[in-house]
């Protein structure tokens, strides 16, 4: 219902699914936000203007109201990192277009950074938006994220594998 109700442009809908997110960690860290959402007692009017409100001020296109109100109707708020996943998932698929992570043991140059990345795109076959991270535990070596794919070539995860036997 989400997915169809908007247009597909790579930016409006990774903005979605940043919206999606942060109503996801929300939900799962404020409770009174929790409180608010499943109150029986708080008309749903009340809860999507609520949730209007965070849509307009994160910018978010309004082709969303239908879903959130469809989202409270059904008490389905709980579920909403669950929706997240499947809506990037569903997003991955139409839009051939993928955010992932890179993580890396130490700062490295930027051109083994670029290579990576063109190999992983290459690979999976889709444009991949990268967050670059350095994560010192992995000793060596890099890890890359997106939604349904990890490659893990770290030292961390080679020592791992050895000591399992």
């Amino acid at each position: 219902m989400l997915i169809n109700s908007l247009p597909k442009e790579k930016q409006v809908m990774m903005k979605v699914s940043d919206f999606l997110g942060m109503l996801s960690e929300l939900y799962r860290r404020e409770r009174s936000f929790r409180n608010f959402v499943l109150n029986p007692l708080v008309p749903l009017d009340a809860k999507l203007s609520y949730l209007k409100a965070l849509r307009e001020k994160i910018g978010i296109t309004k082709e969303v109201d239908d879903t959130l109100s469809h989202l409270l109707e059904l008490n389905a708020l709980p579920l909403i990192s669950e929706i997240k996943r499947f809506y990037d998932y569903e997003v991955e698929k139409t839009l051939r277009f993928s955010k992932a992570l890179l993580m890396l043991a130490k700062k490295t140059d930027g051109a083994v950074i670029e290579r990576i990345k063109n190999v992983v795109s290459k690979v999976l076959g889709r444009d991949l938006e990268f967050e670059v991270i350095e994560d010192a535990s992995l000793i060596g070596g890099f890890v890359v994220k997106t939604y349904g794919f990890v490659i893990d070539t770290s030292v961390k995860k080679t020592l791992l594998n050895v000591m399992r036997g």
